[in-house]
Parts: structure tokens; C-alpha cells; sequence
């Protein structure tokens, strides 16, 4: 007969392993988002004129495709943690 005190399942294992699932979910997202940045670039290698300000320059659009792709990564990176230190910081000033 089972013992009554004992849990029947180890929710511990099963939180584990839904965690693991997501940070999978996760890994193939970003592997099928730099694949398909991969047949981007690869696809759209001719020159192109690029001007910025007062800077005028021909170069390969595979260039401008990773700095913004780069730029894009970085804003998405930090946007999110400046704004959880906006949040936090508010919240320090209201508890004053």
C-alpha cells in the first residue's frame, strides 16, 4: 500500500522540465531567426549608396544588414533592462 505522506509526483522534476522546454523554445527560435538572417544577407549582396548626415558611401547592402541587424539585437537587449531600472527607481522614489 502507498504511503499516504509521500507526494505522488515530483512537481520539482516536472518545473524543470517546463522550464527546459522553454529555454529550448528559446534556442530554435534564435537558431531559425539567424538562419533566416542568413538567407537574407546571402540573397541581397549588391552595392548600394548609403548616406547618413553628411557622410555619402557606396557599400555592400550585406554590411548594412548586419549593423542594423546588430543594432536591432543591442536596443533589443537593453530596452528591456533600462526599463525595468526606470521601474525599480520609481518605485524606490514612492516608497519615500
Amino acid at each position: 500500500m502507498a504511503d499516504p505522506t509521500k507526494p505522488r509526483h515530483n512537481y520539482s522534476e516536472a518545473a524543470k522540465a517546463a522550464q527546459s522546454g522553454d529555454i529550448q523554445w528559446k534556442h530554435w527560435a534564435l537558431g531559425i531567426a539567424a538562419v533566416v538572417l542568413l538567407v537574407i544577407v546571402i540573397q541581397n549582396s549588391q552595392k548600394v549608396e548609403f548616406n547618413l548626415l553628411f557622410v555619402s558611401t557606396d557599400t555592400p547592402l550585406i554590411v548594412l544588414l548586419l549593423v542594423t541587424a546588430v543594432i536591432g539585437a543591442i536596443i533589443g537587449y537593453t530596452g528591456p533592462i533600462l526599463r525595468r531600472h526606470r521601474h525599480n527607481t520609481r518605485r524606490e522614489y514612492e516608497k519615500k
